[in-house]
């Protein structure tokens, strides 16, 4: 297992209970028609790639749960035997916000998307981490989940916090002084795919901006 230590240069997170109510989206999506097509997770990729100060260059994204809400909206079309959104199946994907970032900002670089489970955050910031390495240039990193769907209250049992997201921009460092390992600071109830990144957007507000990362 190799060790690589990574500089965080900026850093954001934001979670609510049920829905996240100001993600500044008319100042980030001026054009209304565009912002109505967006999806939740979209919304928030857009609001923590502005407070990171993040415009182009490499994407990692990450998601356990994707897409829900369109996902549900077409589960229930199915069911009902009625015709499905075209919208709703073009929002279906995992990597719809990264990609309407991309058009946004007219970034044409790399996106990496990734879900494994409860494991997303962490693996995405290893393979942020690897991009950076191979690369020599910066990469966002970021994780998102919206899991605010109809009935969700009946089978939510590990979060507190139905929209949640972090994100980070990373380099490689030029050596491991100082780094340190991810520390559990987050006591609250964060949906468990997001909390790893969540906790090291902590550690950078605390003052640790070297991170140690086992690849």
């Amino acid at each position: 297992m190799r060790k690589v230590a990574i500089n965080i240069l900026s850093a954001a997170k934001v979670y609510a209970p049920k829905k996240i109510e100001n993600l500044d989206e008319k100042r980030i999506v001026p054009k209304m028609m565009v912002r109505r097509r967006l999806t939740r997770n979209a919304k928030i990729m857009l609001y923590l790639a502005d407070k990171c100060g993040f415009e182009n260059g490499k994407i990692v994204y990450g998601s356990a749960f994707g897409e829900l809400q369109p996902t549900a909206e077409i589960t229930t079309s199915i069911f009902n035997k009625i015709p499905i959104s075209p919208t709703s199946f073009q929002n279906s994907v995992y990597n719809t916000a990264p990609s309407y970032f991309s058009l946004l900002k007219k970034d044409t670089d790399e996106i990496i998307t990734v879900s494994s489970g409860i494991k997303t955050s962490k693996d995405a910031l290893k393979t942020a981490a690897l991009q950076a390495l191979v690369s020599k240039e910066k990469v966002f990193c970021i994780v998102t989940e919206c899991i605010d769907i109809p009935k969700i209250e009946e089978v939510k049992e590990c979060t507190e916090f139905l929209e949640s997201g972090a994100a980070v921009v990373v380099e490689i460092a030029k050596d491991s002084n100082g780094a340190v390992p991810i520390d559990s600071l987050t006591d609250k109830k964060i949906i468990p795919s997001v909390k790893d990144l969540i906790d090291v957007v902590a550690m950078f507000e605390n003052g640790s901006k070297k991170v140690l990362i086992n690849l």
